[in-house]
């Protein structure tokens, strides 16, 4: 078989001209699917941001719920004061504090603290100093 230059020539320009066009053809898909891609891409950022926007409202919506809870949780505490208002006297006020005293007492894990009553009715002065460190009147120990 004999071989004409003019064919090889032709079968290479033929090559150069596909090659070339194959790459014109992958330049050309590339921005394509780049311009696809970058379109794929704005959309998923709206969707993710209106998610966000629902959620931080979701958020508001529960910090205002909190906010209700703990105004109606001060209504009770402000009712639940003005009540115990109505019918506390200093009477019964000494009463708890001799009652707290006596559970002091008697509890054995307090007695580092001395009571000294003095004052209006005999309300006492508290010091919380170590026995070993109370002094008498006089400055000695």
């Amino acid at each position: 078989m004999i071989v004409r230059p003019v064919a090889v020539i032709a079968g290479v320009l033929l090559a150069l001209v596909l090659i070339v066009a194959l790459l014109f053809g992958l330049a050309a898909a590339t921005k394509s699917f780049s311009r696809y891609q970058a379109r794929a891409d704005a959309n998923n950022r709206v969707k993710v941001s209106e998610i966000e926007i629902r959620n931080q409202a979701q958020r508001v919506q529960i910090a205002k719920q909190h906010a209700q809870i703990r105004f109606q949780n001060a209504i009770g505490v402000r009712e639940a004061q003005d009540e115990i208002a109505k019918t506390l006297t200093p009477l019964y006020v000494q009463f708890e504090m001799v009652e707290a005293l006596k559970a002091i007492a008697t509890s054995g894990s307090n007695n580092s603290i001395v009571y000294i009553p003095s004052g209006a009715n005999g309300i006492p002065l508290v010091s919380t100093t170590s026995p070993t460190e109370v002094k008498n009147p006089d400055g000695s120990k």
